[in-house]
């Protein structure tokens, strides 16, 4: 506060300096037919308005302006000391991605590489009871097949009887003479008296 009023009052006063220099000079030195000092004399006093402008900013304002800059180099200094530990996080997050997706790769290999063990295993297991299941279809269907088989032999064997019997029948009769039945009947009665 102490500089801002020093520098205000050197400001006000230099600023009342130009103007009346302005003001006044003008009509003072004002002519009709003016030389060719005018123009010259007009550039010096540019010269040295601009000097003791300079002079006072460099003089009042060199402490203030110094400050404000290095408030802004600390500011920017924090600022871009924040954005590159923020930077650091961020590229940590990455690295930590990156491996957790390196990792994940590598359990979806290790994975896959199981399914398929696992896989193969299980077609084994079903290819060798595929195969167990079919020994013993085949095994059954030999038994069915000799079951089958002696039914039919066993059949046929009574379908032969019966033919012979019945061929028996049918010529027996023909073939056979009283005496041969007479003989029968006495065979048939020696044969159930001794029993």
């Amino acid at each position: 506060m102490k500089y801002m009023k020093k520098i205000l009052g050197v400001f006000c006063c230099s600023m009342a300096v130009v103007l009346s220099l302005h003001l006044l000079g003008h009509e003072a030195f004002a002519a009709e037919n003016s030389s060719s000092w005018r123009p010259m004399y007009d550039l010096i006093m540019r010269y040295i308005n601009f000097g003791i402008i300079v002079f006072v900013i460099i003089k009042y304002g060199k402490t203030p302006i110094m400050n404000f800059l290095r408030g802004q180099k600390e500011k920017l200094a924090i600022e871009i000391k924040r954005l590159e530990d923020e930077k650091e996080n961020v590229a940590s997050q990455v690295k930590a991605m990156v491996k957790t997706i390196d990792e994940s790769e590598e359990r979806f290999e290790e994975l896959k590489e199981r399914i398929v063990d696992q896989g193969e295993k299980k077609k084994t297991e079903i290819i060798q009871a595929a195969q167990a299941h079919s020994e013993l279809m085949i095994v059954d269907a030999k038994r069915r097949i000799e079951s089958h088989f002696l039914q039919a032999k066993h059949d046929f064997r009574a379908e032969l009887i019966d033919a012979a019997v019945d061929l028996a029948l049918e010529r027996f009769p023909k073939e056979m003479t009283p005496e041969d039945d007479e003989k029968f009947t006495r065979e048939f009665l020696t044969s159930s008296a001794t029993k």
